[in-house]
């Protein structure tokens, strides 16, 4: 298959140093590969610190859900490195739903007062973007 080129704003192309599409796709899964290390850290600080303990159970599931994440993820670069984008787009998926879940667990019942939303966030739509990437390499969009 030939590496299909696409429109992204300069400083977006000049970060991740290429232009076509499986360029792309390993600037995007390093990302969000980084921010789920981070966030599943997060998750693990602040389990360990909360004194409520539903606010611990939810931190310590959080943990467990982006540990999972980052499991996806390297799954996820594996497929990309394989040329298996349905691969590639399952494992966004799932890394996707860990984050979701995560964010899920405290809308539901109790607000986070840390970081934990936010970062979750950025794994969530980070994820999305690979999502996107691996149906342009599927040639379906």
């Amino acid at each position: 298959m030939v590496d299909k080129e696409i429109s992204f704003p300069d400083d977006v192309l000049k970060s991740a140093g290429t232009i076509d599409l499986k360029g792309l796709a390993t600037f995007t899964l390093d990302l969000a590969h980084n921010k789920a290390v981070e966030t599943r850290a997060l998750a693990q600080s602040l389990a360990s610190k909360a004194a409520d303990p539903k606010l611990k159970e939810r931190y310590a599931t959080c943990a467990e859900l982006y540990d999972d994440a980052v499991d996806h993820i390297e799954d996820g670069k594996d497929n990309l490195g394989e040329g298996d984008y349905i691969g590639l787009n399952i494992k966004a998926f799932a890394a996707m739903t860990e984050a979701s879940d995560c964010l899920d667990s405290f809308t539901q019942l109790l607000k986070d007062p840390s970081a934990l939303p936010a970062t979750g966030k950025a794994v969530e739509d980070i994820c999305c973007i690979i999502l996107v990437i691996a149906n342009l390499l599927l040639g379906r969009v």
